[in-house]
């Protein structure tokens, strides 16, 4: 006889069927309140540099290119994540493999693209303005923002030429990942991991360096005065 106080397999799996489904509306719920958030003041941005002319300085260009990146997140990548979460259904392999290439992406891009802010202050603070104009001429500064997504691609290209997909026989398997949330990541890829690791661990020793040396600057130059 079952006791009245211990829950049966049944009750336990309905319970964890609930919890699992509230987490999942959660999740998708932030998701969403940061995809309408982040477009909208990424938009907001990019709007005001382009629409007034004093505005269009070199490191504006760098943080519109940041806003642009963080686009491909907020306004692709969170909408579908959102929806997939929610409703708990899993999106084809090459299509997963898309959106995640595109989160990849959008994240190099925009943690770059904070590296040349970082430069570019610097050199302001440090540098005469003759150097600082002779750098950041307006195809530099192009150069610079086509760099950065050309790093980008680079580092997705060996993990895009090496995709393949499964065999038919290994089809229900390759599905079975994805339902444990196993599947093939553009993350399980050695030289996407080490890029976005070794770009996230630069961009911080190029923010911490540069202002480092930049108050050191203005601090002994505020000394002799």
């Amino acid at each position: 006889m079952r006791s009245p106080i211990m829950p049966n397999d049944t009750d336990v799996s309905l319970l964890a069927c609930t919890l699992g489904r509230g987490s999942r509306i959660s999740l998708a719920t932030v998701y969403s309140f940061m995809c309408v958030l982040g477009t909208v003041l990424n938009l907001l941005v990019i709007y005001l540099v382009v629409t007034f002319k004093k505005l269009r300085t070199a490191s504006n260009a760098f943080i519109m290119n940041g806003c642009v990146a963080d686009l491909l997140v907020c306004a692709f990548w969170m909408p579908h994540e959102a929806v997939a979460t929610s409703t708990g259904t899993f999106l084809v392999i090459g299509y997963q493999a898309f959106k995640e290439a595109l989160l990849f992406l959008g994240i190099t891009v925009s943690l770059l693209s904070h590296s040349l802010i970082a430069v570019n202050r610097y050199v302001l603070i440090t540098k005469t303005p003759a150097v600082y104009q002779s750098l950041y001429q307006k195809r530099n500064t192009e150069w610079m923002i086509a760099g950065s997504w050309l790093i980008s691609l680079g580092s997705l290209f060996p993990w895009i030429t090496s995709f393949r997909y499964p065999p038919e026989r290994c089809r229900d398997a390759e599905d079975a990942s994805f339902a444990k949330g196993t599947s093939l990541s553009v993350l399980s890829s050695r030289f996407a991991t080490g890029t976005l690791a070794f770009t996230i661990i630069g961009q911080t020793l190029v923010v911490l360096t540069t202002s480092t040396v930049a108050k050191f600057r203005l601090c002994l130059s505020k000394m002799l005065l």
